[in-house]
């Protein structure tokens, strides 16, 4: 199992995968992982559609740095527009179809990739709120998921300032973007939440 895990890896990285963003396969099929997705909305058939959509999301993107989208609408699980070709690493670009798709919907739900498996960054916090989204998840690769709202803007310097500040205080610059967040919800009107 080793050789096959080996040559499995060997080709990951000569085709260009980055071994830091696969994804545990084992435990994005588990029933932990599937039971994450109980909750995240009162309505099961919305939390179906975004099980099945997260985890064909991060099989499409595991071993890449790039992200998968889609906008769901969270009455009736319908996709409503999805970025699945994204050429830019670590972003999704909102093109003027995406916007017009999702104008006239009050109950979007966003799904996205990270795959450095980081929490909810400044830039998805502002698409939440310019787009009107009832709130957004993050599917990260490493298996964790994090929920957001934001009802307003919040401001991309002062988010890497506190970042910044944190990392030189010795914290992972994932706990730095966790403690940043929560120095924003502490005095702006978004939300963040890991769902366990």
């Amino acid at each position: 199992m080793s050789v096959r895990g080996d040559t499995v890896a060997l080709e990951n990285q000569r085709y260009g995968r980055n071994k830091s963003t696969l994804i545990n396969s084992a435990y994005i099929e588990s029933g932990d992982y599937r039971r994450k997705f109980d909750n995240l909305t009162p309505n099961a058939e919305v939390n179906r559609v975004l099980y099945s959509k997260a985890k064909e999301m991060l099989k499409h993107r595991s071993g890449t740095l790039y992200e998968d989208m889609y906008w769901i609408d969270g009455d009736t699980g319908k996709i409503i527009i999805s970025a699945l070709n994204e050429q830019t690493e670590r972003a999704v670009a909102y093109t003027g179809a995406m916007k017009k798709a999702l104008k006239g919907h009050d109950n979007i739900i966003a799904l996205h990739t990270h795959p450095h498996s980081m929490p909810p960054s400044a830039s998805d916090f502002n698409a939440c709120y310019k787009n009107n989204y009832k709130q957004g998840f993050i599917i990260c690769h490493n298996g964790k998921i994090f929920g957001y709202n934001a009802n307003e803007n919040i401001e991309n310097t002062l988010y890497t300032a506190y970042i910044e500040k944190f990392i030189e205080q010795g914290f992972s610059e994932f706990d730095a973007q966790i403690k940043a967040l929560t120095k924003l919800k502490d005095n702006s009107d978004i939300d963040f939440w890991e769902v366990e």
